[in-house]
Order: structure tokens, then C-alpha cells, then sequence
């Protein structure tokens, strides 16, 4: 007997999570405990007779799963010489802040550190030759620029820009930058906006959490430059600013209500768009660890955030933070059900393809599958603007589920793991420790959204009017 389910309950009702219909079955107490020991590879012959019973109805089969091995490994091919829809270019590994959290600081991470080397102008229109070469399947793209500070090299990406218009006037191109904020100038806002860009500032709250973290070279902090520049954006240049996103790092040690407060609070800011992260634990010399204040506090919010999708409690008592979660319940609730078991070969959720989806070129002009992976990685160099791709190595990183096959084939959270090769990467190969160290955060995760739809569910929530309440 090799069953797959995920026993788990709420305050108001007991449940099964059935891994080969990806479906949700609600269940009473005695079959609960039943399933409890089937799980654990203990039943006893009622149990099994219970099994029998779900079986016979489509529920709870046999495990199909043999092999592990992305669905799209076989097209890897086809999808990095023809399907690339978003270019990321790092055009500096320089920077104007030293933010004791950045990838770049040497502070935590041990993958990067700030450089003066820049990206050539040259490799810069070969990323851009080689994205529309490898774009021909891909209605549009998206031209990322990415640092260090973007804007240090401004000068340049207007060049580039007029390279783009001159000879690629064909393609539907969008272009996007993520910028601390402190070096915005008419020059370049009134080039950004015209060019439509989105654009994201990196702002961690209130003055004192702000500067505590981003700070210049010099030791100051950036908080009252990035507000400076952004009163003048809105008073001068209002339809841009309207655009401008922005992204808050909440760090270990840091009092999330307080973040909390001033983006609930601030009226410059209030109706932007807003996204809340934690920081990256890929590449660490020494785990990151979150304080039981922080735990405490996003217990809270999440709870606020329940009783409103509830009707409890107003939307607008729900921190701007937290908002970003309903789509990613809403989109869990419409794919439950959705498929008719897993095939004998195929991998767990989490990895894109490399190389496809958000390939990042570095200021040397090597292909990374993304801006999060670390340019000293040897595995997650998949290849070169002048050379192409490195097909093994895009296939390697394509499927990390292969590091740990044993475990992923029975694991109940096959679907909705959110693990990358990055999980597992220590520079020169994926390893399965490092992988399986993750396995519990992935767990933890998807069974907090299991349990949110069925208590949604249990209080008769409209999910349609839910998806029209929170704009999804």
C-alpha cells in the first residue's frame, strides 16, 4: 500500500488531502483517525476497509509515481531558442547604499560583493540581440534592468533604449527597473515615464527601520532622500508616480508593526502598490532566524486578514502587507480538483524553466535562471550571450527534484512545493541536504492554505464574490 494524503483539521472540521486528485475531502472523526494511521503506514484491517471504500470512488489510489522528471525537459530546447518572456539584465555590480541585508553586503550571504565592474555597452545590445533571437514564440517581453543600482548607469540605458526602438520597433516590449530610490532626477523620471516603465523602490518602513538597514556608503541613511524624491515625483510627475510600486524587506529583529503602521498610516504612498518579502535564505553562511515577536505578529495579521475575507471585519483593517496572499488562496481553490493524478514521470512544483522564464545576464554577459541565484554558482551558470545555452546544466537546474526522488515521490506536497534548484544549491552542485532542510517551511505553507479554504469554506464564503471584493 503506497497511499499519498495529508491528514490535517480546523477548529471546525477534519480533512483529508488527497495528493492524486489534488482534492480536498472532508471527513468525520472515526474516519480521520483511520486515515491518521494509513498515513503513518499503520492501518488496521477496518482501516483498510475504509480505504477500499474512498478507492472505489476515485479517491486516495495507489502512488502512480516512478520517475522524476520535469514534464517539459524533453521541449527545454525549443522553450530557451524560441519562448524567453523576460530578459533581466545586471547591469552594474555597484552600488550607492550598503544595505546590511543585500545579497551583495558579505554581511550574511556568502555568493556576492559590491564591485565597480559594469556591464559593456556591447554585451549589453548582444542581451538584447540574443532575447529577440530567442523570443520569436513570445507575444511580448520584459526587459528588466537590475544592479546594484540600475541608475548608476543611466546613461547607458538610454542608449540602448534607442538601439531597441530602432531595430526591434516590431515587438511588444515592456521594461521594468528595481531602484533604491535616491537617485531619481528629471533626466531620467521623464525618460522612465516615457517609456512606460514599472518601476519598484525598495522601502522597509518608518525612518528609523529604513535607515537601521539601507544605508549609503557612507554610513547615512537613505530614508529622507528617498521621501524627498518622492514628494516631487508625485507633485510634479503624478501620473508616474501613481505607477511606482514598492517593495519592504522586513529583516530579523525588526518590529513588524511598526513597518505595519507606517504604510497603513502614510499618506504619500497610500494608494501605490505594495508587496512585503522576507530575506532570501539561499546562499547564507549561517541560518536566518525570526524572532517569536515577528511570529506573533504575522499570526495576527493573517488572522485579520481572514476575518475579513469572512466579512468580519472591513478589508481596509487588513495590513497593506498581508493583501498579496488572497490571490495566492484564490488561485490554490481554483486549481484543487484540477487534474486526474499524476503521471508515472513528472516533478514536483517549484522550478520554472531556466533560461525561459526570467533569465538573468550578468555584467559578463553568463546566463543565470534568474536575479535570486548566486553568480558564483558553476551549476547555475546555463550558458552565455555568445555562446547560448548549456543544455545539461539547464536541465540539472530544471529538475532538483531528481537530488531528492525518493522523498519527493511519496511526499504529499508534490503539487504545491515552491522549491527551486537554488534550495539546493551550494555553488558547485545541488545537494540533497540542503533540499530536504527546506522540505518543512514548503509543508508548513501550503498547509496554512489547505486549512484557510476550508475554513472559508466551513463559514460559506463566495469565492467569486471574494475574487471581485480583493480585485484578483
Amino acid at each position: 500500500m503506497n497511499v499519498v494524503i495529508k491528514p490535517f483539521f480546523t477548529a471546525f472540521g477534519k480533512y483529508i488531502y488527497d495528493r492524486g486528485t489534488n482534492s480536498i475531502l472532508a471527513v468525520d472523526d472515526d474516519e480521520y483517525n483511520s486515515f491518521c494511521r494509513i498515513h503513518q503506514k499503520r492501518p488496521d484491517a477496518k482501516d483498510l476497509e475504509l480505504l477500499q471504500l474512498f478507492q472505489e470512488k476515485g479517491y486516495c489510489q495507489e502512488n502512480p509515481v516512478e520517475q522524476i522528471e520535469h514534464p517539459q525537459d524533453r521541449f527545454i530546447q525549443f522553450h530557451l531558442e524560441n519562448k524567453i518572456e523576460k530578459l533581466t539584465l545586471q547591469l552594474t555590480q555597484n552600488c550607492n547604499l550598503r544595505c546590511s541585508y543585500c545579497a551583495y553586503s558579505g554581511n550574511k550571504y556568502n555568493n556576492r560583493t559590491h564591485s565597480n565592474r559594469v556591464m559593456s555597452y556591447e554585451i549589453m545590445q548582444k542581451s538584447i540581440d540574443f532575447l529577440m533571437k530567442h523570443s520569436t514564440n513570445s507575444k511580448k517581453v520584459d526587459i528588466g534592468f537590475y544592479g546594484g543600482e540600475p541608475l548608476l548607469e543611466f546613461n547607458k540605458i538610454k542608449r540602448l533604449m534607442g538601439y531597441i526602438d530602432e531595430r526591434y520597433p516590431y515587438k511588444s516590449i515592456t521594461y521594468s527597473m528595481t531602484t533604491n530610490g535616491t537617485m531619481f532626477n528629471d533626466d531620467n523620471i521623464e525618460f522612465l515615464m516615457d517609456k512606460k516603465f514599472d518601476v519598484i523602490i525598495s522601502l522597509d518602513g518608518p525612518k528609523e527601520l529604513h535607515d537601521h538597514n539601507r544605508v549609503f556608503a557612507n554610513g547615512t541613511g537613505s530614508f529622507d532622500k528617498i521621501m524627498e524624491n518622492l514628494l516631487y515625483i508625485r507633485d510634479k510627475y503624478p501620473d508616474f508616480f501613481r505607477k511606482i510600486s514598492f517593495n519592504t524587506v522586513v529583516a530579523p529583529g525588526t518590529d513588524f508593526r511598526c513597518v505595519n503602521d507606517f504604510f497603513d498610516a502614510n499618506d504619500i504612498i497610500q494608494d501605490n502598490n505594495l508587496r512585503m518579502g522576507i530575506m532570501n535564505d539561499f546562499y547564507v553562511e549561517e541560518p536566518i532566524q525570526y524572532d517569536d515577536l515577528y511570529s506573533i505578529n504575522y499570526k495576527v495579521q493573517r488572522t485579520k486578514l481572514l476575518l475579513s475575507a469572512l466579512g468580519l471585519i472591513n478589508k481596509n483593517k487588513v495590513s497593506r502587507l498581508f493583501i498579496h496572499e488572497i490571490p495566492k488562496i484564490l488561485r490554490m481553490h481554483k486549481e484543487l480538483s484540477g487534474i486526474n493524478g499524476l503521471a508515472r514521470i513528472t516533478h514536483p512544483g517549484g522550478p520554472c524553466i531556466p533560461g525561459a522564464r526570467r533569465p538573468m545576464i550578468d555584467v559578463d554577459g553568463n546566463i543565470f535562471p534568474c536575479e535570486r541565484v548566486s553568480e558564483e554558482s558553476e551549476i547555475m551558470k546555463i550558458g552565455n550571450i555568445y555562446s547560448g545555452y548549456d543544455l545539461e546544466k539547464a536541465r540539472v537546474v530544471l529538475n532538483p527534484g531528481k537530488v531528492t526522488a525518493d522523498k519527493c515521490k511519496n511526499c504529499w506536497n508534490f503539487i504545491y512545493c515552491g522549491m527551486c534548484a537554488a534550495s539546493a544549491d551550494n555553488t558547485k552542485e545541488l545537494v540533497e541536504g540542503m533540499k530536504l532542510a527546506r522540505c518543512e517551511s514548503a509543508m508548513y505553507d501550503t498547509i496554512e492554505k489547505l486549512k484557510t479554504i476550508c475554513l472559508l469554506k466551513e463559514n460559506n464564503v463566495d469565492f467569486d464574490k471574494m475574487e471581485e471584493l480583493y480585485n484578483v
